[in-house]
Formats: structure tokens, sequence, C-alpha cells
């Protein structure tokens, strides 16, 4: 019987965002790779966690790595507590768990400065019986000491304990103390495998859904197919024919991906190219012509609008999502949308970004391939797979096939 829950932090309870943290500082595009080389992927950021040096010794090995940016390593050492923060769902698990009556430990590899920070703003925090925090000890996971330390301090028998890490290196340390495991992926992955180890997991009931677009609300290819034909035609450099079917295999694809999918008898940036005049110029053709809605959309629409506040996160160009609405007249059910011409980001950045421009606390995202599990995974949402569209998913939490039944959704098996 699993008496105790021992949780790491970093992507588990919070994010670990390096790469927006790297692309908000005010540096050079073309360092930011270099950036992340000499800091957070360098041999040295594991010592920023074990706490022997301080911040400014780590800072200059760091610059040693890369001396030409030493003004932006020096610069991102200046506040680091902003690279890591907490998830929306962490506080209502780590309650609701220590409701149920289990114990509730903190293991992370943190360093002095960051954690303070930690203790001050993230809200889980609150409701742990204990935690053994890397820089304390003066050792990392998974190095062995730290696995005791949480063990002596706290009387914690492994047998009746499991602990989440997203890292497998990590778990194995546990698991040498005989610990129950399970490797962090996302929050309903979580929840399933501690409910196969007997974990009372309560379910929070989703308040918003965003959908993607092509293959979960309509099909458009018939009609994009026309304007990308005419306009493929007119460069004699292109020999593929443009099809619906053709179309219909790469939506859901970056943009740039459908380009050299699609157009194979030329260079790369001639593809690009020609892709970028197809989607400026189907846009006015569909909003006037429409596509294919795939099932009783609006009325399905219109009893979702009472309950869940509804939204749109498609891979397109700015005036796709809008021409969709406007086609069918589908604009009053939906508040807020964004795609990769609105923000230059795909998907999951894009999920993430009307999450926190609506305030959203706990959506789910609806679409029909693997990418979109992938991204609606990344954003830390329930992924609900449309069956009846045009790809293929492996790994979901809900299954659709029809959208009607969105309706009435029960959890996948």
């Amino acid at each position: 019987m699993i008496k105790n829950i021992v949780f790491d932090i970093g992507q588990v309870l919070a994010e670990f965002r390096w790469h927006d943290y790297i692309d908000e500082l005010t540096i050079k595009e073309e360092y930011k790779e270099r950036l992340a080389k000499a800091t957070v992927l360098s041999p040295y950021w594991n010592e920023v966690d074990r706490g022997v040096l301080t911040k400014e010794e780590i800072m200059k090995r760091c610059i040693l790595l890369d001396p030409e940016i030493e003004k932006e390593i020096s610069l991102f050492f200046q506040d680091t507590s902003q690279l890591v923060i907490e998830f929306e769902y962490s506080e209502a698990l780590v309650k609701s768990l220590k409701n149920q009556g289990y114990q509730i430990y903190i293991l992370s590899n943190y360093g002095r400065e960051n954690f303070s920070y930690v203790k001050e703003k993230f809200r889980f925090l609150e409701h742990v019986d204990g935690a053994v925090i890397s820089y304390e000890e003066q050792h990392i996971k998974p190095e062995p000491e730290i696995y005791e330390a949480l063990l002596s301090r706290y009387g914690i028998v492994p047998e009746e304990s499991v602990f989440l890490d997203d890292l497998a290196a990590n778990l194995e340390g546990a698991k040498a103390f005989h610990f129950h495991t399970i490797q962090f992926h996302n929050l309903w992955q979580a929840k399933r495998e501690l409910r196969k180890l007997g974990v009372m997991v309560e379910e929070r009931e989703f308040d918003s859904i965003i959908f993607d677009l092509d293959g979960t609300m309509w099909d458009s290819t018939e009609n994009a197919a026309i304007v990308w034909k005419e306009i493929a035609q007119k460069d004699h450099r292109i020999t593929d024919e443009v099809t619906a079917p053709k179309l219909k295999a790469l939506y859901g694809l970056p943009l740039e991906e459908i380009a050299t999918g699609l157009f194979l008898s030329v260079p790369e940036e001639i593809a690009i190219e020609t892709m970028e005049q197809c989607v400026v110029a189907q846009c006015p053709y569909l909003a006037e012509h429409g596509g294919i809605l795939l099932g009783n959309i609006e009325e399905t629409l219109k009893k979702l609008s009472k309950k869940y506040r509804l939204f749109i996160v498609s891979n397109c160009k700015s005036g796709y999502i809008e021409a969709f609405l406007e086609a069918h007249k589908l604009g009053q059910y939906f508040e807020d949308f964004e795609c990769p011409g609105g923000t230059g980001k795909l998907k999951a950045d894009n999920i993430r970004i009307v999450m926190k421009r609506n305030q959203l606390r706990n959506p789910i995202y609806v679409g029909d391939t693997q990418g979109d599990g992938e991204a609606a995974h990344q954003a830390k949402i329930p992924f609900v797979y449309a069956r009846y569209g045009f790809g293929k998913a492996t790994e979901y939490e809900y299954v659709i096939d029809s959208f009607e039944e969105l309706t009435s959704l029960q959890m996948a098996e």
C-alpha cells in the first residue's frame, strides 16, 4: 500500500522554461543557441543545484566555455529564478493527495537562490510534509546520498512510497532503495500510473476546450486544392500535381513541411515561397466557399459553449481560422484563436499563449494527429484524439469517433 508520494519539482510540478527564458533576454538571435550550450546545457549547470560553488564561480566557468558571449552569459545569470514556473495544476494535485491521507514530500535538484524564490512563490509547498533539496545536501540526484537523506530525515519506508520524476536516471537511483517509481510525462499519464498503484486520485473536470481545425472541425482540402493548383501551375518549374488527397495527407504539419512534402520537384526555398502565396490566396476563397464540416459542428458547439469556453489553435497562417469562422458563421462560439501566422510559434507554444492570455486553468485540446497530441502534452493539458480525422495518434487521454461525442467524453483506457 502506498503511503508516501514523493515529487520532483522541475517538469513535474513546475516548468523548466529555459527556452522561453533565453528568448526573453534582449540578446541577438544568433547567440541564443550558444548561450544555452554555455549555461543550462553545460557540464557546470548541475553545480548550480549542488550548492558547493557560488553563482559567480559557476558563471565564470560558463564564460570560459564561450568568452565571446560573456555579456550574454552575465545577463543570463542576473536572475535565474524565472527559469522555473509552477504549473497551474500543481497545488490542486498536491492538496488533493494530501486530503486523501497521503504524506507528500519533495526531492528535487535546486540551487539555493532559485529555491528561495520557490519557497516564496510556489503554492504547492504549503501542502507538503517535507522536502530534501540538493543544495542543502550538496548532493544531486541520482547520487545515493540524497535519497538516503530523504529516508533518514522523515523515516520513510521506500516500499510504501512512490517517486515521480521526469528523468529516468533519477528514477533508477530511487529504485536502488526500493521505491516504486513513475516517470512523469504529463499529468494524466502520471495519474493513470498512480491509480495502478492503488493511489486514490481525484479527476478535475475541464472548463475549456481548445480545438485543432483541419481534420477536427472541417476539411478544406477540396477548395484549397483549387487555389493551390492554380498558383502552382503559374510556376513552370513546379511539375507536382496538387490534389485534395495530397493536401489532406500533409495538413496538420508545420507549413514549411507541407511545402516541401507537396512541391518535391523544386528546391526548398521555391516550395516555401509557393506555399506562402497559396496560403494567402486561399483565405478569401475559403471565406466565400467554405469547406466540408466534419459533423454537426454548429449544434455541438452551441451545446458545448453553454458549459465550456471555446478556442482554436491551428498550424496555419493568419486569415485561415478567420476564413473558417466567416464561411460557416461560427465566430460567436469562440472567444479567441491563435496560429503560427500570428506568433511565429508552433502549436504547443500557441496553446500556452491562448491559455495564458485567457487565464485558462483546466483546458483540453482536441485534434486528430500525433503531432496534436504531442503539442497538447508539451503544453501540459489532456489530448482528445478525434479518430475520425485526417491522421493517427497513439497517446491520448480521451478519444472520440465523431465531433458530437464531445458532449459526453469518456476517459480512454
